[in-house]
């Protein structure tokens, strides 16, 4: 799992450092250059950050840890942290912006909460029902979509609430589900084949749908399309995981990786590099774009990106450090 978390991570990385580059406020001005083209037609890459959601849910069930008070307490943790990325990425008006980080608290509460009181098979009930009823849903509220509690669950186009529970709380879910069944199966080679053929058939109908690759909005590039998807979408997500996790255990799963590499440092710093790159490559663009106009192609496009990679690279191996290896922890104690 290190290297699909590798991945799936560095792509993150790359492509928030590219749309900064490219976009004033999230807005793409050129839509006849080579910048708006190409990110056109790459869009499908979006699953890779995607992905990331459903990792999340397949890492909580990993840790096998899902006492509700403790839940609660990460699930607080995670989602103030969020906030204070808001507000030193956007400024203090987007401290309460509803974003990736908050739809995993709460869904983590809510697979702890259905765990202790049902059973795992709630949890693929209540996954299935929130994908298959967003859009309906979506349209049944509309006329409420000005609150923000409302907004947190069918989300909004207003540039402040992104990743709404439905549909995304079932990515989470099916991620938690496919590693609860990978234990439960010993991640047997026949498990293996059923997940692939699964994750492929979900691609399959997003690709026939013509629902793989979420629409580019020039106008702001963070648009509902991405976050108030088309079923295709959602389904795209949970397949193209399903496809990365059994690629990543059948051919990776002996392999093992230096302990401050970029491999493992990617894998195991998720949350701090997700944080700290949202911050620095917004701040950074400014002044790479100063200097260097991205209107057309140029060597100078791939400073931000590069160095992104780098320092993420170095926040990860910073956190293995200092949480891991529990060295804050201790010098917090002696303080």
């Amino acid at each position: 799992m290190d290297v699909v978390k590798f991945i799936c991570v560095a792509a993150m990385v790359f492509i928030h450092a590219h749309i900064v580059l490219i976009t004033d406020s999230y807005r793409i001005a050129d839509t006849s250059g080579f910048f708006y083209t190409i990110t056109d037609k790459l869009m499908f890459l979006g699953l890779f950050l995607t992905v990331l959601i459903a990792l999340a849910g397949f890492i909580f069930r990993l840790n096998g840890d899902y006492e509700i008070k403790k839940t609660i307490k990460l699930a607080v943790f995670i989602s103030f942290l969020g906030f204070f990325m808001n507000m030193a990425t956007w400024g203090a008006g987007y401290t309460f912006s509803w974003n990736v980080l908050q739809l995993v608290g709460l869904s983590f509460v809510v697979i702890a909460i259905l765990m202790k009181f049902f059973s795992v098979g709630k949890i693929f009930l209540l996954s299935s029902i929130v994908v298959l009823t967003a859009g309906p849903l979506r349209n049944l509220l509309s006329a409420f979509n000005n609150k923000y509690l409302i907004n947190i669950f069918i989300g909004a186009d207003n540039h402040f609430i992104f990743w709404p529970f439905f549909p995304w709380f079932g990515v989470v879910g099916f991620g938690f589900l496919f590693a609860h069944y990978q234990l439960k199966y010993k991640n047997s080679v026949k498990f293996r084949i059923n997940a692939a053929v699964i994750g492929l058939g979900l691609m399959a109908i997003a690709f026939l749908r013509g629902e793989i690759s979420p629409a580019l909005d020039p106008n702001y590039v963070w648009s509902p399309s991405i976050f108030q998807p088309k079923i295709g979408w959602v389904l795209a997500t949970i397949g193209f995981f399903c496809v990365l996790v059994v690629l990543g255990n059948s051919l990776f799963s002996k392999m093992s990786f230096k302990k401050y590499g970029i491999i493992n440092s990617y894998s195991k710093g998720i949350l701090w590099i997700y944080v700290t790159q949202m911050f620095v490559s917004s701040f950074l663009s400014f002044f790479i774009k100063e200097f260097f106009p991205m209107d057309k192609p140029s060597t100078a496009y791939f400073i931000l990106p590069v160095f992104m990679l780098l320092f993420s690279w170095y926040v990860g191996a910073l956190s293995i450090k200092l949480f891991q290896e529990k060295k804050l922890v201790i010098a917090l104690k002696k303080i």
